[in-house]
């Protein structure tokens, strides 16, 4: 494991990356669409994170519908704990070794 601290994202830092353009793009609450977009991800793998609770403080469900509370998504995600690897799946390591 690494010893090196990973650098920390500001509040002021995230704000200040979000011009009136940008905002006007991506509002303050995302749908998981639209965060997925702005994190250059797809909807499935945020919608995976969801499931997982990666997101919890970001996000607030209402019905069907998932709410992400932009700036605090992109805390979780630059300064929140290391999330474990996804394993290989069995296919991806066999063909690895052989």
């Amino acid at each position: 494991m690494s010893s090196r601290k990973k650098p920390q994202i500001t509040s002021d830092e995230i704000a200040r990356a979000f011009t009136p353009e940008l905002t006007a793009k991506y509002p303050p609450v995302l749908s998981p669409a639209r965060f997925a977009k702005l994190v250059g991800l797809s909807p499935k793998t945020i919608s995976e994170w969801i499931r997982k609770g990666r997101l919890d403080g970001a996000l607030r469900k209402r019905g069907k519908h998932n709410l992400i509370w932009r700036d605090r998504a992109l805390d979780i995600l630059f300064n929140g704990k290391e999330w474990p690897s996804c394993p290989k799946t069995k296919i991806a390591s066999e063909s690895a070794t052989a």
